[in-house]
Order: structure tokens, then sequence, then C-alpha cells
């Protein structure tokens, strides 16, 4: 049976070390927060009833501005991030639950494998702690002394760890009145009974600008893998009429296309297309041909709700590769208009946009002049913004 899981992550720091009016989980990494990179891990990991968020009081509204979910609660934090968890532990008591994983909120490179080793762990152990090993060599400099420090059996402790949440509620409360720098230490105090685990070396805290710098380096990195391929087809047939709209260009012609809206075959595909690569669905999930409210309207409404959802969803366009199939009309003395229509459309550059013509040799529907088809092919990456 699934365990009841909850998440505390704090954010009450000040960022004093990162030389900023404002605390250093508020800056971004690409297009979201520090913050809001770590909250949502948790989130999509699925593996939490509750999420609490202990943030600055002097931060609480921007906190809870920024994040909206309904699994999530966001509280002040103590004078120190010792209290800040005591209170995030008190909080999560009302929520009954078995296990418990604390993390600090500026440690945003943290993988969702990691947090469910950690609560794997917990099936045996009372703590799971993810740690590094020191690799640098280690001294002492103080007052012109300096002296080596055997590294051999040095651990670099990092977050998230994991917790029973009876065990580190009731390490906190009994020694409450001394200081310590983490949960780890408190629970081995307490009862002794915690696991060492391998940490990852991306999961570092961001304390400097540095660190800033570096995270945003690795994103951008790890985004270039998060290239999407979309697919869009459409065909209309022919109908009685004096022009049609292709790309949103109207051309005259001895016929138009039949469709719920403008049909344009040449937006539609290139909507669809974009709408499989963020799989959100096609074109009709959106704007039904069974609404009266769509009846007659321009594709350009259809092509602005693309644009939309890709910046949305922190996507751009990498290239559209398009064709356009049919006997006649004869397009290609309108593939500049095309391609000026599509780039406006989607305020992406020419250099993206590739529109090309072609037949059937006269075979099929579309070599009788039945109609007309349209096929496009989009890559998509997330922004490294």
């Amino acid at each position: 049976m699934q365990k009841n899981n909850l998440a505390i992550i704090l954010s009450g720091g000040l960022g004093n070390r990162f030389d900023s009016k404002v605390p250093k989980q508020f800056f971004k990494i690409n297009n979201m927060t520090i913050i809001e990179e770590s909250v949502e891990k948790f989130i999509s990991s699925n593996r939490f009833n509750k999420i609490i968020i202990v943030s600055h009081k002097n931060y609480l509204k921007k906190t809870k501005d920024l994040l909206k979910n309904d699994k999530l609660k966001i509280i002040s934090g103590g004078k120190s991030r010792q209290e800040s968890v005591f209170l995030g532990l008190k909080e999560a008591k009302r929520f009954n639950p078995d296990n418990v994983i604390i993390h600090d909120s500026v440690r945003p490179l943290f993988s969702k494998d990691l947090i469910d080793i950690i609560l794997n762990g917990l099936k045996s152990y009372n703590g799971i702690i993810p740690s590094m090993n020191a690799d640098d060599s280690v001294r002492i400099y103080k007052k012109g002394v300096f002296e080596d420090i055997p590294r051999t059996n040095l651990k670099l402790i990092q977050t998230p760890q994991g917790f029973k949440f009876n065990s580190i509620f009731n390490a906190h409360q009994k020694l409450k009145n001394k200081t310590f720098t983490d949960d780890s230490i408190m629970l081995y105090q307490f009862d002794r009974k915690i696991k060492i685990i391998n940490g990852e070396k991306l999961n570092f805290k961001i304390t400097t600008k540095d660190d800033l710098e570096l995270a945003k380096i690795i994103e951008r990195k790890t985004n270039m893998n998060n290239i999407r391929v979309g697919n869009g087809f459409d065909v209309h047939k022919f109908k009685k009429g004096d022009k049609l709209t292709i790309f949103g260009v109207k051309i005259p012609f001895n016929k138009s296309l039949s469709g719920h809206s403008d049909a344009d075959v040449g937006f539609h595909s290139i909507v669809d297309a974009i709408l499989g690569a963020l799989c959100k669905g096609d074109i009709g999930n959106h704007f039904s041909p069974d609404d009266n409210k769509w009846k007659d309207k321009d594709s350009i409404i259809f092509m602005k709700f693309a644009k939309k959802l890709l910046s949305e969803e922190n996507f751009k366009i990498n290239n559209l590769d398009i064709t356009l199939i049919c006997e006649k009309p004869k397009v290609s003395k309108y593939k500049k208009l095309f391609l000026e229509s599509v780039c406006r459309s989607l305020e992406v550059d020419k250099s993206l946009v590739n529109i090309k013509g072609t037949t059937t040799e006269k075979l099929g529907f579309l070599g009788r002049e039945e109609g007309i088809a349209c096929q496009v092919s989009v890559t998509i990456s997330k922004n490294e913004k």
C-alpha cells in the first residue's frame, strides 16, 4: 500500500551571501525560479500527499503568488533553519504522515530518482541521507596555521533527506534547545538509525552567483536533449467558390475549400504539428467542428492559440517543414506570401520555415483535383532563457 509521504521544502533564507536584495530562491534558471524547479520535481514525482513550503515571513505572499497547487501548504518559518524545520514538522503532524522528506529549495538540480531511492530506503531505516565524498584536499587555515585534514571518512551532506516521520519529529522535539546544522545529525544524535547513500554531483547548493550561473549552464545543456517532433496532416475538399485561403493568404481560384472554419489546410496542419509536439491532442480537441462558435472563423485564431501554448510550455520552434499537395492551384507564385504569413503568425524567423509544393502526378483524389492536402513536420525545444 502507498505510504503517506509528505515533503517539507525550506525557502526561508534571505540570501545574504548572494549579495542581492532578493533571496536566491526567487532567481531564475531558464524560465523558472529556483524554488519552482525544486517544488515541481516533488509534485511531478507523484510520491507525496502533501508538500509544505516553509517561507520567510517577508516573502510569504510572493511565495504563495508563485506556487499554486492543491498539494502545497505554505507557512511562515522561524529565525533559523532548525526552527523552520520544526515548524514544518508541526504542520505536517496534522496530516499524520508515515515518511517525510526535508529539502533545501536552493538545491534544484537533484533527480527524481533520488526521491525514489530515499523513500524506498525508509522501509528499512529511520533516516536516509545522501552524501558526497570529499574528493579535494581539505585544510584548516586560521591565524597563519595551514594544516591537513584526512579526507578518507569525510562526507559532504546533501538534501533531500528522508525520515520516518515520528523519528525526526521526536528528535527535533527532544533536541530543540541545542543547535545543529541539519536534520540528519539530529536524528543520529537521537536514535542513530540512519543510512548514508550516494548523493549526486549535480545536487549542489546554490549559494553564490557563480553557483547560479553554473546551474544555468547545466540546465541549458540538459534542455538541448529536450527536443520534440510533431507531425500534422490535413485535407479539405473543394466546393463551389471563387477564392480559397491557404496559410492565411486569400488567393483567387475557381473553387473554394470546404470546412467548418475557413478551411485553411495549411494553418490547420501547422497547428496539429505543434499540438503533437507538445502532446496536447489535435486541433479538433480544442476547436470542435461541432461548435458553432468556430464556424467560418479565420484560422489565425488557431495559430495564435498554438503559439500561446508553446510559450506557456516554455518551448520554441526550431524549424517547420511544410509540404502543400495539390494539382491546382499552382502555388509556387504564392510561396513568398505563404512564408511571410506563417512567420508573422508564429513570430519566427524566415530561416526556420520551409514551404514547398508538390503534386501526386494525377493519382488519387488529389490528382483528380478534388481537394488540397498539407503535411507539416515541426521540431521544438525548451527555451534556454
